[in-house]
């Protein structure tokens, strides 16, 4: 990252289209700046044109801005003019002004602003919480026994999870999100009911974030993710903090586009204070981006710490949404990541097992992680045994409102040639 001094106005324009974006986006510098894995600073200059920033920086603001390579196209543009004119400054040139430079896509399409709009639907709990004083004395009063049982009716919710789709729940997960946001900006709290309120805000986003993510809406999954993440530092919440992180890098890795970088980032310190099933959960989803980034060695190793944490016993009980990863998950998990690694004979054993318990009703979830089983078949040479499974699992998922299962079944039944016109598409179609 190099200085230039004062203001350079061939890249000014890159700059104020970051800008332009980030505040689009509902960002901040100072939210937008951990995500970017730059500081605050960083932005703040290469936004009036008194930094350059490298292509990788470019690349990040991108991705995480969903801006579809705007960015990059325009920063490449910018370098091919700087070579043309031997680096020199417009002014050098005899310029009192910048030219009219033409950046690539800088204006969004129609399809792109509609996106813009979604993730702006969904930062709105982002710029509610970051801008609300840490009490508030508007409207009623309510107390911590209030926000409890706003939590109480979140994991009755929750549970919807395990029978139904993304599609299906994600109304719900938003209405209670919305309540929750009316009775934060309406109602006169303390400073421990404030916190309260933050935490359950963090985790109501990440539960719509996720139901969005199975319903195949990605772009308003990554818009929550992002969401919740400063909303749960607010709320001085490291586990939630962390999990925003972590569902982002899953939600990468399992569109095949490893995030290692974020990640890693959503790992705790051995001494934060945590339930082993949060610190489980962490190392799971860690795994899972490192198996499908090809880093095996780091896959088994985060497996590993895993299955640690869970041998370690508390007396408290773990956070609801963390609840339910037990010795079971973290075995399916194991054997997911091994399929991804193409370990066979490591993968079979260790999902025939788990599956073997998980049970029929939470049909999603079964027919979506036996096709990582009936891969580890296909690579271990045995294509009537993953044939059988896929079908199995297509018969499973008829009628849920999740993509997810029907698109892994096609992207592995693409290895079956004997197999490849018979229709997958038994699991409901979901229109987003």
């Amino acid at each position: 990252m190099s200085d230039v001094p004062g203001r350079d106005g061939r890249w000014l324009p890159l700059g104020r289209q970051l800008a332009r974006l980030r505040v689009a986006a509902g960002f901040t510098q100072h939210s937008l700046a951990p995500l970017l894995h730059y500081g605050r600073s960083t932005i703040a200059n290469v936004e009036v044109g008194r930094q350059r920033a490298p292509r990788r920086f470019w690349e990040r603001c991108d991705e995480v801005l969903d801006a579809d390579g705007q960015l990059v196209a325009a920063f490449d543009q910018l370098q091919r003019l700087r070579r043309e004119t031997g680096g020199r400054s417009w002014a050098a040139q005899g310029f009192s002004e910048t030219p009219q430079v033409r950046l690539l896509q800088l204006e969004p399409t129609e399809e792109q602003e509609m996106r813009r709009r979604e993730f702006i639907r969904a930062t709105a709990a982002l710029a509610v919480c970051g801008a609300a004083p840490a009490t508030s004395t508007t409207g009623r009063r309510i107390s911590l026994g209030d926000v409890k049982e706003h939590a109480r009716r979140t994991v009755r919710l929750r549970r919807l999870d395990n029978y139904l789709g993304g599609a299906d729940t994600l109304r719900h997960y938003e209405a209670e999100l919305r309540a929750t946001m009316s009775l934060f900006n309406t109602a006169s709290f303390g400073s421990s009911t404030a916190k309260a309120l933050l935490a359950l805000l963090a985790e109501q986003t990440q539960l719509a974030g996720w139901a969005a993510f199975d319903a195949g809406d990605h772009a308003y999954a990554t818009a929550l993710f992002t969401a919740s993440r400063p909303i749960a530092v607010q709320a001085e919440d490291v586990a939630l903090a962390a999990n925003a992180l972590a569902l982002l890098a899953y939600l990468r890795a399992s569109l095949g586009k490893p995030d290692i970088a974020t990640a890693e980032a959503s790992s705790l310190p051995v001494s934060a204070d945590v339930n082993p099933a949060v610190r489980a959960l962490l190392y799971d989803r860690l795994a899972f981006t490192y198996a499908v980034a090809g880093e095996e060695k780091r896959a088994g190793a985060a497996l590993n710490a895993a299955h640690e944490a869970l041998s370690k016993a508390r007396l408290d009980t773990p956070p609801d949404w963390a609840a339910w990863v037990d010795h079971d998950e973290v075995q399916i998990m194991t054997g997911r990541v091994w399929s991804e690694l193409r370990r066979p004979l490591r993968a079979i054993p260790e999902l025939e097992v788990a599956l073997r318990r998980l049970d029929d009703a939470h049909a999603r979830d079964k027919a979506l992680y036996s096709t990582w089983l009936a891969e580890s078949y296909l690579d271990a040479g045995e294509l009537e045994q993953a044939a059988a499974i896929l079908d199995r699992s297509k018969r499973l998922c008829t009628g849920v409102g999740s993509p997810r299962p029907a698109i892994r079944i096609a992207v592995v039944r693409k290895r079956l040639p004997p197999y490849q016109d018979e229709d997958a598409g038994a699991c409901r179609e979901v229109s987003l």
